[in-house]
């Protein structure tokens, strides 16, 4: 095998959650009255919510950022983390365990509701370890994320490490990691994004992480 351990990130990559996603981010910034573009909201399916605040709307006032959060959160736990899983994850995941590939989540999503999601679509089977962002911000960047993830699973050799995602902050947080990178096409990123930012692959199909990963 080429890689003894995948790291998969959840929204874009395992599951498509947008539409109840966008529908939690427009009533947050409804809520403090923050004008918004359909794009813009599209955009922030991925990044932390602290880094998207700054990055998209300039916003660095940490107790509006707070605010916009709580709202976010009280919306998303009674109705947003509902999604299907992408068509080919849950064979790509028990083709990659056949095989005894380490498998975790590693999300910039807050535990509780990736451990909920988890638990929802029955996927626990497949992984050694949940990693998530912490809801407090101690743990928020997903290169963060994915050394919580790396420490679960010590001891372990970096260069056989994958990390999967479909957005930059994937990308990037591998790099920072010393990890490999899998950009995919069936999320919310796409290929210019990925390849700006240095992914060691990038792959169209759920199938083609397991033929990555594999050596084949």
């Amino acid at each position: 095998m080429k890689f003894d351990a995948v790291l998969l990130d959840f929204d874009g990559t395992l599951a498509d959650s947008m539409e109840s996603i966008l529908v939690c981010i427009r009533h947050a910034l409804d809520g403090v009255g923050i004008p918004y573009t359909e794009e813009q909201l599209k955009k922030m399916v991925g990044p932390p919510f602290r880094v998207a605040m700054r990055e998209m709307y300039g916003v660095t006032d940490e107790e509006r950022v707070e605010r916009l959060i709580k709202i976010y959160r009280t919306e998303y736990e009674h109705d947003g983390w509902h999604c299907e899983l992408f068509a080919g994850i849950e064979d790509m995941l028990s083709a990659l365990r056949a095989h005894g590939v380490r498998l975790a989540v590693a999300t910039s999503k807050p535990l509780k509701f990736t451990n909920q999601i988890v638990d929802g679509l029955d996927l626990r089977k497949y992984f050694d370890f949940v990693g998530g962002a912490e809801s407090d911000n101690s743990r928020d960047s997903k290169a963060d994320v994915i050394e919580y993830v790396l420490a679960a699973l010590a001891p372990i050799d970096r260069g056989r490490v994958l990390m999967v995602g479909d957005r930059l902050y994937d990308i990037d947080g591998a790099k920072r990691t010393g990890v490999a990178s899998a950009g995919v096409l069936w999320g919310y990123g796409d290929r210019a994004e990925l390849e700006a930012h240095g992914a060691d692959y990038i792959v169209e199909k759920p199938e083609d992480i397991v033929s990555l990963v594999l050596g084949d």
